[in-house]
């Protein structure tokens, strides 16, 4: 490398790059080497360029003044401040979008969208991954989400939301509805203390909310079964003081001794006395009513003239704002005077009617009856009903749906809606159905138990108008163009087909040679002796849900009526539900003996409430309720199990849920290898069929924890959860047949392996080689590897890489290395894009590097 001094610029130049660092504004025109710079121009406060041998040169971002891990402010932040401080002369478009429809996998949930934000009404689980497959890239315009119900269908996506919101700098989230909101607030951020999250929660009774676009109302509806009071239900009730005796004096929890008991009860929430649990509101249903603006007319120029109004400036936004303007001359010009007809103000409700006890106070309410027809302008143009198909088809309810008259849309959004989402990922799952029909199997819900494609269905008569809700339909409200459809997507599998055909001959090819190697080894699937055990991946990527990979969750079945969840991300129901089906799903959660969880990172255990909920729904449906659902986690998750059950929503956490500490199953007691297992842990083996089921504390966050099982019958799983390589997990998982370790990041990222606590690939590849394992499989991948993650360097070895909805039995793992030189045919666009972010990231580090060298030497 050479250095000279140009002016005020200190000039680096190395074949076959230059790079000018240290530059200010000026023009330098001067000949290097081969006569390839010949003139360039420099920008203000320019810290770093270099140029090519093809004449392009690249700007290196200036350095930041800014201290690390510092953002700047939001640009839509900025914006909604300034309209705040001096408001707005705007009335913006808005649409409404229904982003869940209310089916099982996709819970109802509606959007606003208005000028520079963006508010939701319900916010359940995997909504992050439905907004990213709406297209919406950055949720930072979210300020505001809206509540009807404390339930989980309705809150299960929060707490991810607002981690999410906090990263991208939106400095609050708010979240409106049921009073006990601030105790779930409460509840969950104990499990992320980590997040310094910063939510305000607003009860209904606070009033009216503004936004931007208009006025937002709540309404506070209550069952007609109880007094209009803030009380449980009768189930709910007994729940809670079953719960409340039986805290008394029942058995300690397991993996706790008989003589911890104190302990156990100090590490439960001060929380909430027997007069606090009746405080729960599982009969409060709160309503919106939301109110638009009326817009003023358009200023008519041949008036302004007429008048003797100047054409420009500020008066004029004072005129569309209902301000009278006095002109040079003296005289006094009101609105009226110039402007056009205006917008009437347009109204639309937000309600969720539970069950048919709420029916009552529903068609009842004097704030909905102001909005039905004959009320003028003040009709509401659209009601969403998040309510059960019994309550819609209530004789009562349709009666009071015709007071709005025909010319108000109303759209139901419930279970017996069919919209089948995440299309993206059928796509790709199509695809890889190509190269093994058993461990890549079609799904289920996309393809074949039912084919909807035409328009929503109108249920109601000339009296008034019932559809059924589609996800990502869009109603524009302002301009009133009605609904579209253009971001509902189609499942179309000749169309994903012949996307494949269009490849280059180089896949075909490989594709060929595999089938042609598959041929001798048929799938296990239909063979009970070899099926079992059986891993199914419902989330193989890292942090947050994305198109084509969910969070992480593990789905082991160790038998035909014997299974357990390997940690439980966003949408693991969900994930299991599109799966399996509708007919098969709660077999599938029936034969559900325990969920660990390895760490109490969100994306871990988020799906967790829901499959409990389900659990608990088909034990009831079965008559087997006295069934115990084993949890073994770390001790902060605990917590807020029992908060959300005591505040929230029966999970019945002392009765159904038997929870064990992570530690209490832990091969290292003080550095000891542990010789006998407790009662308690041999009734969990019992259980699985296991011979042990040890714990390996790793290094991620506190009391993170790997698991290495034993069957009985022979065979060994170790699972790293997330972690950096840790040798304890080498030492318990020897000789294990299949090591499941997350491989993160890509090798060469060995800082942020660092400061994160994760795996580069090579490192989890290296610990099956020491843990001498059978077969290594790869998962848990940053989201930036959506479709295949960057190897530096061939794989080699019995290694794998995982995809959501892969099922794959022990017996068939020999074949997943065979998959890697399709694989790599198939992505070989994003692979190549990968190595092209890699080679710029090693550019921008050469830059880097350089720049310190010129400021020592400056």
């Amino acid at each position: 490398m050479y250095r000279t001094s140009i002016g005020k610029c200190l000039v680096f130049f190395s074949r076959p790059k230059y790079v000018v660092t240290q530059c200010n504004n000026f023009k330098l025109t001067q000949v290097f080497g081969d006569n390839f710079i010949e003139q360039i121009k420099l920008r203000q406060n320019l810290r770093c360029l270099y140029v090519t041998h093809n004449n392009s040169f690249k700007m290196a971002s200036p350095v930041s003044g800014k201290k690390k891990g510092e953002k700047p402010q939001l640009r839509v932040v900025r914006v909604r401040e300034k309209k705040t401080q001096y408001g707005s002369d705007k009335w913006p478009t808005v649409s409404l979008q229904i982003i869940g429809s209310g089916t099982k996998d996709s819970t109802a949930s509606v959007m606003i969208i208005a000028g520079t934000n963006r508010m939701i009404f319900n916010c359940g689980e995997g909504m992050q991954r439905l907004l990213l497959e709406n297209g919406i890239k950055s949720m930072s315009k979210f300020q505001h989400l809206f509540f009807t119900r404390l339930t989980w269908d309705n809150v299960g996506g929060t707490i991810g939301m607002a981690i999410g919101l906090k990263a991208m700098g939106v400095p609050k989230v708010c979240l409106h509805g049921s009073p006990q909101l601030e105790q779930f607030t409460q509840a969950f951020q104990r499990i992320v203390k980590h997040e310094n999250l910063y939510v305000e929660t607003r009860p209904y009774t606070d009033g009216d909310i503004d936004i931007e676009a208009g006025v937002i109302t709540p309404v506070p509806l209550f069952a007609s079964a109880g007094t209009k009071i803030e009380g449980t239900s009768d189930a709910a009730s007994s729940e809670s003081s079953s719960s409340s005796a039986s805290s008394d004096d029942s058995e300690p929890e397991m993996g706790q001794d008989a003589t911890d008991k104190r302990k156990v009860r100090s590490d439960k929430p001060s929380g909430p006395s027997k007069k606090r649990r009746r405080v729960a509101t599982p009969n409060l249903t709160v309503a919106y009513v939301c109110k638009l603006h009326s817009k003023p007319g358009k200023l008519l120029m041949n008036k302004i003239k007429e008048f003797g109004v100047r054409p420009h400036g500020p008066h004029l936004t004072d005129l569309k704002k209902g301000i009278p303007h006095t002109t040079e001359d003296g005289r006094v010009v009101k609105p009226e005077d110039v402007l056009g007809p205006s917008e009437p103000a347009i109204y639309f409700i937000v309600l969720e009617c539970p069950s048919e006890d709420h029916v009552e106070d529903v068609t009842t309410n004097e704030v909905f009856s102001r909005h039905h027809a004959g009320n003028d302008s003040d009709t509401a143009k659209i009601v969403f009903h998040i309510s059960p198909q019994e309550v819609i088809d209530n004789s009562s309810y349709q009666e009071w749906m015709k007071k709005f008259g025909p010319s108000t849309e109303h759209v139901v959004l419930n279970r017996s809606n069919h919209s089948p989402i995440h299309f993206g990922a059928h796509r790709l799952q199509t695809k890889l159905n190509l190269l093994h029909q058993g461990i890549f199997p079609q799904s289920l819900t996309a393809s074949t138990e039912k084919d909807k494609t035409c328009a929503p269905t109108d249920q109601g008569d000339d009296s008034f108008r019932l559809q059924q809700g589609e996800t990502f339909m869009l109603y524009h409200l302002r301009p009133d163009l009605g609904w579209t459809r253009e971001h509902v997507p189609s499942d179309n599998v000749k169309e994903y087909l012949k996307e494949v055909e269009e490849l280059p001959q180089e896949f075909h090819s490989s594709l060929e040679d595999l089938k042609n190697s598959l041929e001798i080894l048929p799938s296990s699937h239909g063979d009970i002796d070899n099926k079992y055990p059986e891993l199914l991946f419902t989330g193989t990527g890292s942090a947050v849900p994305m198109r084509d990979r969910n969070v992480t969750g593990i789905l082991l079945n160790v038998s035909e009526t014997q299974s357990l969840l390997l940690d439980c991300g966003d949408g693991t129901y969900g994930q299991l539900y599109r799966f399996y089906g509708s007919k098969h799903v709660d077999d599938v959660i029936a034969k559900l003996q325990c969920i660990f969880v390895s760490h109490i990172h969100l994306d871990h255990h988020s799906g967790l409430i829901q499959i409990v909920l389900e659990w608990n729904r088909i034990m009831d449906e079965r008559g087997e309720s006295d069934r115990k659902l084993i949890i073994v986690g770390p001790t902060s998750l605990k917590p807020w199990l029992a908060m959300y059950d005591a505040e929230c929503e029966p999970l019945r956490f002392r009765r159904s849920i038997k929870f064990i500490d992570l530690r209490a199953l832990s091969y290292f007691e003080n550095d000891v290898v542990r010789n006998s297992p407790s009662p308690h842990v041999k009734s969990l083996l019992e259980l699985l069929g296991l011979t042990q089921f040890d714990t390996v504390p790793v290094r991620h966050c506190f009391n993170s924890h790997a698991v290495v099982l034993t069957h009985r019958s022979g065979w060994k799983l170790a699972y790293s959860g997330d972690c950096m390589p840790s040798h304890k997990l080498v030492q318990v998982g020897q000789n294990a047949d299949v090591l499941i370790h997350e491989a993160t990041l890509e090798d060469g990222m060995n800082e942020e392996a660092f400061e994160k606590r994760h795996s580069m690939i090579s490192e989890a590849i290296d610990v099956g080689n020491r843990m001498n394992a059978k077969f290594t499989l790869l998962t848990h991948f940053s989201q930036r590897y959506m479709r295949i993650p960057y190897f530096k360097s061939e794989v080699k070895g019995q290694v794998g890489i995982t995809y959501d909805n892969m099922r794959v039995s022990f017996s068939e793992l020999p074949i997943l290395p065979k998959f890697l030189p399709v694989l790599n045919h198939f992505f070989a666009d994003k692979i190549s894009d990968m190595m092209k972010q890699r080679h710029k990231k090693e550019e921008r580090e050469y830059l880097e590097n350089l720049a310190k060298l010129a400021e020592k030497s400056s």
